[in-house]
């Protein structure tokens, strides 16, 4: 990997004022500035040469570059249509040959990769990013669920989306988006990165997270059912899950219980003591015994 030295606050500055391009709190944009960590989440990714990387959330191309460091191929997607030119001006125009640049938003409402990063998946062996705040969770699950999304991510998010991302049952942390992770992917954490680290400085901590797709993770008929059912388990933490159910579906929680076949044992839990294996059974009961109508009341 090139050793690329860093870029001083001042030309950052610079270069997003001369392109018209403030960070804009509504796409959560805060730059990682410090260029060892920059250089770190590149290693920690393990990135070569035979690398084609997926970065969303580019802005001016600060980690872009280290990326490209590497001799990787580079295809960046960009929500702001006037960053790019601070991009240019800021990776080092001989790197610039492996950089494929798309002005899109990465998502097409909460539920749905746009089809301008769909495009972008084809080749790609693994994402990099400095992730904006306000989508990253969906993005997440989105690529995690997606047939044609790389095996490996390795992101940088919020260090409490973080927490609920990689949280167990049992932790306050833990809900649908914990139980979806954990059937699609293992996942750590693997640096902690400081506010006075980003440009702006934001509120909160960070987290570098790696994830690893898993081989059996549900197909996309099971996953749309697990996503219906999570909802309404989750619906009111409050509330033992099968309450929960009830009172989110309107279906009666003897219905509930009797379809879900639970035990004296299962009927007593909430929603964040059920394992992912457990909700992965519960959600086909559900769809196979109470949403298609042949529970019986």
């Amino acid at each position: 990997m090139k050793l690329l030295p860093p870029i001083p606050l001042a030309v950052l500055r610079g270069a997003v004022a001369a392109a018209g391009a403030p960070p804009r709190r509504r796409h959560g944009q805060h730059f990682l500035q410090d260029a060892n960590l920059l250089a770190a989440i590149v290693r920690d990714a393990g990135v070569g040469s035979d690398d084609v990387v997926l970065e969303i959330g580019p802005g001016p191309g600060l980690l872009t570059r280290h990326l490209l460091a590497t001799g990787a191929a580079v295809r960046a997607v960009e929500i702001d249509v006037r960053i790019e030119a601070a991009a240019r001006q800021l990776v080092e125009p001989e790197l610039q040959a492996r950089l494929s640049w798309t002005t899109a938003d990465a998502l097409d409402g909460p539920q749905r990769l746009s089809e301008a990063l769909q495009a972008c998946l084809p080749g790609c062996s693994r994402v990099v990013s400095n992730l904006p705040y306000n989508v990253a969770a969906p993005l997440i699950i989105l690529l995690l669920e997606h047939g044609a999304a790389p095996d490996r991510l390795v992101v940088l998010i919020q260090a409490e989306m973080g927490q609920r991302l990689l949280a167990h049952e049992g932790s306050r942390n833990y809900g649908g988006l914990s139980v979806i992770r954990a059937l699609c992917a293992a996942g750590r954490i693997l640096r902690r990165v400081p506010p006075e680290a980003f440009w702006p400085v934001p509120q909160v901590a960070s987290v570098v997270v790696e994830l690893i797709r898993r081989a059996d993770r549900p197909e996309p008929a099971e996953l749309a059912r697990l996503h219906r059912f999570l909802d309404l388990a989750f619906h009111a933490r409050r509330k033992t899950f099968a309450n929960s159910i009830a009172s989110a579906s309107r279906v009666p929680v003897a219905q509930v219980v009797r379809g879900l076949a639970l035990g004296e044992k299962l009927q007593k839990l909430r929603a964040e003591a059920l394992s992912p294996a457990q909700f992965r059974s519960l959600a086909q009961s559900w769809a196979d015994d109470v949403e298609d109508g042949r529970t019986h009341t």
